[in-house]
Order: C-alpha cells, then sequence, then structure tokens
C-alpha cells in the first residue's frame, strides 16, 4: 500500500526518480544496517575482540531476504526500537551462540547514522552527476545564444539589452558554485560514526579507535575526530546545499515558465507526442516540468529548516532531534532526484523563439536604448541633465506611442547638440549589451577548467 505520493504506482515520476527511491527503500536500509554489523564483525574478529566464527556466521546470515520481515515488524510493534528487532532476527539465523556476538558494543545510532550517510553517499553520486550534465548543456546553451540579443528585464519590466546566452551563463555559473560546494561538504559528511552510547567509545574495549578505523576503511568512509550523535551540523549542511541548488533550478525553471507565457513567447518546453493541457481547454500546452521544479523546489527548501532544528540537541543524545533526519532527508534527496530529471529534459529540449524575441525587443519602439541616449547626450550637457532628458522624452513616448527618436528630434536642447544620424547610428542592440559575448566565454572556461577536478568526487 502506497500512502505518499512518492511511492505511489502513477504519480511518483512527478516527485522522484526510480533511482532515488531505490536508495531509500526499506530493505536497503535494513541490508545497510546488517552490512555495518559485518564490517563490525569482521573488524572485531580481526584484532581478536570477537570470534573469527563469529564474524563469519553474521558475515552469512545477514542477508534481509533470509531474514522474516514479518517477525521484525511484530517485534518492533512491541518493543518500540528501531534496530533491536532486526539484530534479533539476525541472531536466530546464527548457529549456536555466535549470534551473542552481534552489535558487539556499539549503540543503535552508529549503525543507523552511518547507515544514513552510506545512503546519501549514493545520492550524493547521483545529484552530482546529474548537476554536471546539466552544467555541460548550459555551456552548450551559452555559446549556442551568446550572439541572440534579447530584453533584459528588472522589476518585472522590460530593461536594457542582453543576450540569452548571458542568461544561460548566469545559471551555469550558479550551478557550477553549487557543484562545489557539494565537493567542499563531502569529507565533512561522508564519516561513519562508532562512538557508543555517550560518545566516549568506552563499550568497544581498548581496542575501539583500532576498530572504527578498519570498520570505516571496509565501509568506504571516513573517520571523524569525535562522534557526531549529538552533532549534526554536517547534515543540516548537506540539505542546505541540496536547498540551495533546488533554488537554482527552481529560479531556472520559473524564468522558462515565465519566459514560455502567451505574452512574451521566448521560450517553450518540449512538449511530448500526445500531450494534454487541459481537460476542457483543447489548446493549452502548459508548461508542466517548469510547474513542477518550481513547486518541488519550494518543498525542498522547507526541509532546510527541519534540518536546522536537528542540529538543536540536549545532552548526548537526543531522538525528538536526530530522528527528524530520517523524514528530511530521503525526501529532500528523492525530490532533488525529480528535480535534475525534469531540467536535464527541460534544457535539452528547450525552444527558443528567435521570432518572438525580436518582436519583444522592438515593442518599446527605441526605449531599451535609453541608457545609451543619456550617455551621449549626456556627453554634451552633463549626465544628469541628460538623464533628466531622456526621462521626459520616455515617458511622451509612451504616453504617445511613438519612438523615442521622433520624440528627442523636436527638443530644442537635444536638436542643438546630437544630429539625427547621431541618434540612428545608436540605435543598434548589439552596441548595447557591454561585455556579455565575454562573460559567456568567462563562465564557461571556468567550468571547464573545474569539471577536472570533479572526478575524484564521483567514483569514491
Amino acid at each position: 500500500m502506497a500512502s505518499h505520493i512518492i511511492d505511489y504506482e502513477v504519480y511518483r515520476g512527478g516527485w522522484s526518480t526510480e533511482e532515488m527511491r531505490a536508495i531509500f527503500d526499506e530493505k536497503r536500509r535494513f541490508q545497510r544496517w546488517l552490512d555495518i554489523e559485518v564490517a563490525l564483525a569482521k573488524a572485531q574478529a580481526q584484532l581478536g575482540v570477537i570470534p573469527r566464527e563469529a564474524a563469519d556466521e553474521i558475515a552469512k546470515h545477514a542477508d534481509i531476504e533470509k531474514i522474516d520481515i514479518q517477525q521484525v515488524k511484530a517485534d518492533y510493534q512491541k518493543t518500540q526500537h528501531s534496530l533491536m528487532p532486526l539484530l534479533k532476527g539476525l541472531q536466530r539465523l546464527c548457529k549456536g551462540n555466535l549470534g551473542e556476538y552481534i552489535h558487539y558494543g556499539p549503540t543503535t545510532q552508529d549503525i543507523e547514522d552511518t547507515g544514513t550517510i552510506l545512503e546519501l553517499k549514493e545520492a550524493y553520486k547521483i545529484i552530482l552527476r546529474d548537476l554536471r550534465e546539466i552544467e555541460e548543456t548550459l555551456m552548450g546553451l551559452s555559446q549556442k545564444y551568446k550572439e541572440t540579443i534579447m530584453c533584459g528585464r528588472t522589476h518585472g519590466q522590460q530593461g536594457l539589452p542582453i543576450t540569452l546566452g548571458l542568461k544561460f551563463a548566469i545559471w551555469l555559473s550558479e550551478v557550477r558554485r553549487h557543484i562545489e560546494r557539494f565537493k567542499e561538504l563531502s569529507p565533512r559528511l561522508f564519516v561513519g560514526m562508532l562512538h557508543g552510547v555517550a560518545g566516549s567509545m568506552a563499550g568497544l574495549g581498548p581496542r575501539g579507535l583500532e576498530t572504527i578505523d578498519i570498520m570505516m576503511k571496509a565501509l568506504g568512509l571516513g573517520v571523524p575526530d569525535v562522534g557526531w550523535g549529538n552533532s549534526r551540523d554536517h547534515l543540516a549542511e548537506y540539505v542546505c546545499v541540496v536547498a540551495m541548488t533546488s533554488a537554482t533550478l527552481g529560479k531556472m525553471a520559473n524564468e522558462i515558465f515565465e519566459l514560455s507565457k502567451t505574452e512574451i513567447g521566448e521560450l517553450s518546453e518540449p512538449f511530448p507526442e500526445g500531450y494534454i493541457g487541459s481537460s476542457t481547454m483543447p489548446h493549452k500546452l502548459n508548461p508542466e516540468f517548469s510547474e513542477q521544479v518550481v513547486m518541488l523546489s519550494r518543498i525542498i527548501r522547507s526541509h532546510a529548516s527541519v534540518a536546522l532544528e536537528a542540529i538543536v540537541f540536549e545532552h548526548e543524545r537526543d531522538t525528538r532531534s536526530w530522528r527528524t533526519d530520517w523524514w528530511s532527508l530521503p525526501e529532500c534527496s528523492m525530490m532533488m532526484g525529480a528535480i535534475l530529471s525534469f531540467m536535464k529534459h527541460l534544457l535539452n529540449g528547450l525552444v527558443v523563439k528567435k521570432e518572438n524575441i525580436e518582436r519583444n525587443l522592438n515593442l518599446l519602439h527605441g526605449l531599451l536604448f535609453s541608457e545609451g541616449l543619456m550617455f551621449l547626450l549626456g556627453s554634451k550637457i552633463g549626465k544628469q541633465t541628460a538623464h533628466h532628458v531622456i526621462g521626459e522624452a520616455s515617458l511622451r513616448a509612451y504616453k504617445e506611442k511613438r519612438p523615442i527618436k521622433d520624440i528627442l528630434s523636436e527638443i530644442p536642447d537635444v536638436k542643438k547638440v546630437l544630429t539625427p544620424q547621431e541618434i540612428e547610428d545608436l540605435m543598434d542592440y548589439s552596441k548595447h549589451i557591454g561585455f556579455s559575448r565575454e562573460m559567456v566565454d568567462k563562465v564557461c572556461q571556468t567550468s571547464e577548467e573545474r569539471r577536472k577536478t570533479d572526478g575524484s568526487y564521483l567514483d569514491f
């Protein structure tokens, strides 16, 4: 029975991906816990803490498919303990008294928190992989459209000419910064825990420090300087970086949404064969993917506050705080998987309508040249005075629905210092895009260089 939309048979594809859901599958979580217990037992056997025979027997039966899940469920209902029913299920499979050596020294949170880190390690690889694919697509779009001049908009209104390539390059730069943030958090995040009930490692005996070194090496995790059972800042950092990244992707999707409005029509989502936009309006082509990304990014950002709350701990153990990770970490990761999948689809199939871009450039009959006109006139009469003159002329152009160059030709103070040809020569959009082309090249070069350092973070 599916009771969360992430797991609905029909709708789950809009909220997560199969790849991400598989990471946080219940049985896979239990199997990770069993794998961690095996790694512990093998490390302790290597050090002579428990018999080698016990470690081999534990490893032999630590398979979730061998364990009676229904019995685990029943025991959980009875004990309300999150780990012991699973360990009892494993113990029942071990011969003799060898199962007595299961979970020899750690506490529940050691196993479950280390399992969480292993989950996040898998999710991290997917996120980084997909972000790099999006980055590569944006590099291509930035270069392809670095000469395509469009309206730059401020406060929802047309402002000055920019290039579409510059818009994409800004997105690209932001995506690369998030990739760097993920790389930077990696050594802080991917550490396990084996520090016992109160963090002192007392239950692990005199060879505890050696045990954690061997165990974490087997699991592919780092060893922290100290336990983090009551210190969740690195998990909050992961969620916050996921939330920031989702905000950037949500911003990009929202821009596609805005620029696909009928009245603007500069960009459009790719629409699959058989698409239906409305149950009552057959003509509708709704930006469904963009809307879904924006919505999911809002939910993910709400998880950041939950993760930050989990940092506030009481004493050495406080389930009220750390158990929130069981909800926020999987859900924000799975929704992030969906966002990344949708954005790859959106950007790879993005439709650019150059004819509408050109149409919109000319809607204001030359007012997009106001800054250039101000500086041209300002070179003759002073910048502040010119600002006033061009401002007054712009208001007349709006009111009278006439080109600004015609208005300026009627102003005596302008006619004294500027010829109609000087004004006409200025009205070339390519003269007003500043260093858009150069910035596109610089951003792409930065991404190219930094991508060379990503490899070790993708396969570790």
